[in-house]
């Protein structure tokens, strides 16, 4: 698809100056000619609206073009995005059924014999593959279903992620009520809550026993929330990639997870109109910003 509008841009190219360079070379000729039969003011006149609209028929043919590629382009990043959704839910479906067979004989394992270390070590590789296979069916669901709008007190909605992240002692919110509260969010409450509680979970997780500080900021007009640790951070080279699927940072392979976390914040906040941005030093600590509109666009 590429080489065809490559090859139609130059042929477009090529017409182009072809007709410049026949008119450089004619255009005296035609005027001195005309100009001994006619006016040569009205002579002059006719071929600048002759020139005019050749121009414009250029010019309209390359707008043409353009808009011809940006429709290819957009259309093959629709269906690249459609056959990536179609693969997680296949390997999601191609999956789950061998888990639960090995699952099963592994409870009728354990039932039958003396639990061993390679039983327990089987039944540790398998719960890893089921929850990974949870993962990606989550992240099918996030793209396909609505979102369910609804009125949400973020200060409500953060005490909520404290209390199902158990961990009051080192969880710390912060929620702007000076000099003007934070104005309600119109989110689907259930993904916003996924989002969050992904997000401060990463934090504790990777802090340690260190606090993790949650802040809410009415800033121009939108929602920002960080979540601020002072753990082990991410390294540089890891940083661009942490919100892709699948993905783990060199420096976390000690930690359980699926790398499949940030991958689902992102597409939340994004389905949300918002952004995801993550500053991070290591040995230092990682801050998560996300900026949220108050309003969803219809």
């Amino acid at each position: 698809m590429s080489r065809s509008f490559a090859l139609a841009g130059l042929i477009t190219i090529a017409l182009g100056l072809l007709t410049a360079f026949v008119m450089r070379l004619t255009l005296p000729t035609t005027v001195l000619t005309l100009s001994a039969e006619y006016d040569p003011a009205s002579v002059l006149i006719v071929l600048a609206v002759v020139l005019g609209l050749a121009l414009l028929g250029v010019a309209g043919f390359v707008r043409w073009q353009e808009r011809k590629l940006k429709r290819a382009l957009a259309e093959q990043a629709a269906a690249l995005e459609t056959e990536r959704r179609r693969f997680i839910q296949r390997l999601d479906h191609e999956l789950k059924n061998p888990l639960t067979a090995i699952q099963v004989q592994l409870d009728n394992l354990q039932a039958d014999t003396q639990a061993n270390q390679a039983v327990r070590d089987v039944r540790v590789q398998a719960d890893r593959l089921s929850t990974l296979t949870r993962g990606l069916r989550r992240l099918a669901d996030l793209e396909s279903r609505p979102l369910e709008l609804e009125r949400v007190e973020i200060d409500e909605l953060l005490d909520e992620v404290a209390e199902l992240l158990q961990a009051p002692e080192r969880l710390t919110l912060d929620v702007q009520r000076v000099p003007w509260p934070i104005p309600p969010l119109q989110a689907d409450r259930e993904l916003l809550l996924m989002a969050l509680r992904n997000l401060a979970d990463n934090a504790l997780k990777y802090s340690g026993d260190k606090a993790v500080q949650v802040r809410a900021r009415d800033t121009s007009g939108a929602l920002q929330i960080e979540i601020v640790d002072t753990g082990r951070g991410i390294l540089e080279a890891d940083l661009p990639h942490v919100a892709e699927e699948l993905y783990r940072g060199s420096n976390s392979h000690d930690v359980a997870g699926s790398g499949l976390g940030l991958a689902m914040v992102q597409r939340i906040i994004a389905r949300h109109g918002g952004k995801l941005d993550m500053r991070s030093r290591p040995g230092q600590g990682t801050i998560a910003t996300l900026q949220l509109p108050y309003e969803q666009k219809a």
